[in-house]
């Protein structure tokens, strides 16, 4: 073997041996050691319930917050902030939401092919859920969306993408949170695989939920319908009862609207007219009426990736919205604080 060659194929050697190690860092980071239970998050009498008491709760839709290392920890920096304007509540994908622009396609896949969950996506998810733990919070653990749905190869993949993911949080002990199995079930041009569409949806959904149930029967779970496609908000062996954008809030049941619709552009973020801070304000006052309803505020300026701002996603309050230079959702913050009051576990304290 000539010595060229011979230093390619140590190079290669090197690289590979490098490449298993790091997987194998990665594999190893979440401790597998004792681990203490967060807060338990219930529902009782459709209400919120943490640790026995109940809450009310005001958040945030964050689905890409699990992209990387660095926006995990933005995410958790802004926290501290968070509840001191009454924000107590994430919602967050582990196959990313929508990407905005320029990439519509630009969130993480927290799964491998064959249904494997990421070791990174799962510390990444421990670390946030466990921050949040500390100040009172709920996460909403978002399953699959249907930009990710087609990665999986087949449905013994999702199944077992549901598995891990339920083995994940009970062996982790990761209690303040609850489930979105699917969302936008049965969207029309993005869903590839069955088990997510209608015909027979009902039956599907209570499908998925048993395969989550098997191993983490102590875990609230529901399934996110495509607004105005048809398919319904209940099924059985549902807890949460989903709903997205306008749709209308039912009486009966804990309801969570986990994408109140988006006022801003993903290709001009944090940038909004008074008509359309009117109308977040509007979704606002009627979950505030709403007993058992709570509310994820979505935006371009909280969700995309890198958009028009260039530094997206932004759990961050950011501006005011008023213009380039402004760039923001501090409004939101600001009408939680005054409306509702800050929040300290277990009650949001008014001025």
């Amino acid at each position: 073997m000539s010595q060229s060659l011979r230093t390619i194929v140590t190079s290669a050697l090197v690289a590979a041996a490098c490449l298993l190690l790091a997987e194998w860092a990665v594999a190893a980071d979440p401790v597998e050691g004792p681990v203490e239970p967060t807060r338990e998050f219930e529902i009782r009498n459709d209400r919120a319930v943490l640790a026995g008491k109940e809450i009310d709760l005001w958040g945030l839709r964050c689905g890409n917050a699990l992209l990387s290392d660095t926006v995990t920890e933005r995410h958790i920096n802004n926290f501290d902030n968070m509840v001191a304007h009454g924000i107590n509540f994430l919602g967050l994908y582990i196959q990313g939401s929508n990407g905005g622009w320029p990439d519509i396609d630009a969130g993480l896949n927290g799964y491998r092919r064959d249904g494997r969950l990421k070791p990174d996506v799962a510390r990444r998810l421990e670390w946030l859920v466990r921050e949040a733990d500390k100040r009172g919070m709920v996460v909403m653990v978002g399953l699959f969306s249907p930009r990710k749905d087609q990665d999986f190869y087949d449905e013994a993949a999702i199944k077992r993408a549901v598995e891990e993911t339920g083995q994940f949080l009970v062996r982790r002990k990761l209690k303040n949170v609850f489930v979105d199995m699917m969302h936008e079930y049965d969207h029309p041009e993005r869903i590839d695989h069955e088990i997510f569409r209608e015909p027979g949806g009902e039956a599907k959904k209570a499908k998925l939920t048993a395969w989550f149930k098997a191993v983490a029967p102590d875990i609230e779970v529901g399934v996110c319908p495509t607004h105005k496609s048809g398919t319904a908000d209940t099924y059985p062996g549902m807890d949460v009862r989903i709903i997205q954008k306008e749709a209308e809030i039912p009486s009966q049941g804990f309801v969570v609207n986990v994408e109140t619709h988006k006022q801003d552009a993903y290709q001009n973020d944090g940038w909004f007219n008074d008509g359309h801070k009117a109308a977040i304000f509007a979704d606002c006052e009627r979950y505030l009426r709403a007993p058992n309803a709570v509310m994820l505020f979505h935006s371009a300026y909280c969700q995309g990736i890198t958009n028009f701002s260039g530094t997206a996603p932004h759990p961050e309050m950011g501006g005011y919205g008023t213009g380039p230079t402004d760039r923001g959702i501090r409004f939101y913050y600001e009408w939680v604080r005054d409306n509702v009051g800050r929040y300290e576990y277990p009650r949001h304290i008014s001025k």
